[in-house]
């Protein structure tokens, strides 16, 4: 954010040349918004300064087609008529923007603050947009509060309002991740008077996400409660497709709130860089009880690195040539087909089985199969009734099912026909759990996959 957006708006502003001085004005106005929220599409219009259509139009990705945000410049030589431009347009919930670069809006424009307030306009200017670029450069958990003021701000937002809002946000996700009562309340009281109840609810919802992930009893959250304890999928959404947040406290926080069944209703779009940060740092307790390979599936970028995105109503982990989709009950996945698969060798099943534990093994050979099972902590493979099988008929076997116990000790049944993994009667399984043991029998990964501890899983 370049520190002389004010002299450069006067600049514009006092151009001779009408058209030349309305472009630059609104070219000066969209930079600066999209300093606050570079994802933002801007459009604009034909018109400026005009009484009734907007200057400028916002949309945002991934976000419903209808909504949309307008922006109005508006010149306040006079408070009493800025408070009336301000009424007229109120119904369209704007952002009305004040060209007034000389001074802050809080000195001239106090009148419009209640009406704005009540109205949800934004009514702010060059001041109030440069500090909320500036605090969102500082903080992560600031982006979200800027963005969110952008998208259903209220009420005059000076330099002061935007410094205010922005440090109060930041200590009440603070006060949060502790249960602190004061810090948290103060935040959900700047939520409720700068936003409109849409964006208000949406913050305080990850509030409240954050407040729980910390032990903090719900009856005691310092604002409105969601009794489900669950982040809305719309908020949810939105916090996946904002710009990366590199916090890892403040997911493993939100992680609490969040279910593989929730994930799998989103619409996201890619493999946002928020949704990776968030399944990372909760692989330990994200849990499903299906895992589907798909083979042949070509990865999303050129990187071997697996990555999470949502695809086909399912959680899904692409990697290099395969996709991995997870369901917390079978029939989430019936809507994608198998593969039709033949089984592992034994050499296949050895070599894929490293340092991970198999009860039962099922082996077929041409029209017979048999089942070998293993007590205790010994593996089947080690078991006499398969080492006295004599090396030809082994070679010419084909593995088709296999019991393996994940690190976290539940029991999985792998199926190599159609490359499926189930969790053994209601077991719940981590992700991290199917990473470290289903996903490298059902397929020969490349990549290690690390448990939430820092261990190998694989």
């Amino acid at each position: 954010m370049k520190s002389d957006y004010a002299e450069a708006l006067r600049d514009a502003l006092f151009d001779p040349n009408p058209n030349s001085s309305a472009r630059r004005t609104k070219e000066l106005v969209i930079r600066e918004l999209r300093d606050v929220d570079p994802r933002i599409n801007i459009k604009s219009t034909e018109y400026f300064n005009h009484t009734f259509s907007p200057d400028l139009v916002l949309t945002w990705p991934g976000s419903n087609k209808r909504e949309k945000r307008y922006v109005f410049l508006r010149l306040p030589d006079s408070p009493e008529y800025f408070a009336e431009d301000v009424e007229t347009v109120s119904e369209m919930q704007p952002i009305v923007y004040g060209l007034n670069g000389g001074s802050d809006l809080s000195e001239s424009l106090n009148a419009v603050a209640e009406l704005s307030h009540e109205n949800n306009v934004l009514v702010t200017d060059v001041h109030g947009m440069d500090r909320l670029a500036r605090n969102r450069k500082d903080h992560n958990i600031a982006n979200l509060v800027s963005t969110a003021l952008i998208r259903g701000g209220r009420g005059l937002m000076d330099s002061g309002g935007a410094d205010a809002i922005s440090a109060s946000v930041n200590r009440g996700f603070e006060g949060a991740r502790v249960a602190q009562v004061e810090a948290t309340g103060n935040a959900v009281r700047a939520l409720e008077r700068y936003l409109a109840p849409a964006q208000s609810r949406q913050m305080t919802q990850f509030l409240q996400a954050v407040w729980i992930s910390s032990q903090g009893r719900i009856d005691g959250f310092p604002g409105p409660k969601e009794l489900s304890g669950e982040i809305g999928d719309e908020s949810l959404e939105y916090l996946l497709h904002f710009d990366p947040i590199d916090d890892p406290d403040f997911w493993r926080a939100l992680g609490a709130s969040v279910s593989v069944e929730q994930l799998s209703r989103l619409q996201i779009t890619d493999a946002p860089v928020n949704l990776q940060h968030l399944i990372r740092e909760n692989l330990d307790r994200l849990w499903s009880r299906q895992m589907r390979v798909i083979g042949g599936e070509l990865a999303l970028s050129e990187s071997v690195e697996p990555t999470w995105t949502v695809t086909r109503q399912s959680l899904c982990l692409r990697g290099e040539d395969y996709a991995a989709y997870f369901a917390q009950n079978a029939s989430n996945l019936r809507h994608i087909r198998p593969d039709a698969a033949y089984g592992l060798s034994i050499e296949d099943i050895h070599r894929r089985s490293r340092n991970i534990h198999l009860s039962e093994l099922t082996v077929r050979k041409g029209s017979e199969s048999f089942t070998v099972e293993a007590q205790g902590i010994r593996s089947v493979l080690l078991a006499e009734s398969l080492s006295a099988l004599p090396a030809s008929y082994l070679e010419k076997a084909r593995v088709i099912r296999a019991t393996a116990k994940s690190p976290g000790g539940q029991e999985i049944h792998c199926d190599f026909l159609e490359r499926d993994a189930t969790a053994v009667t209601s077991a719940r399984v981590c992700l991290e759990d199917w990473l470290g043991s289903a996903l490298p029998l059902l397929w020969d990964v490349s990549v290690n996959f690390s448990r939430h501890d820092g261990t190998e899983t694989a």
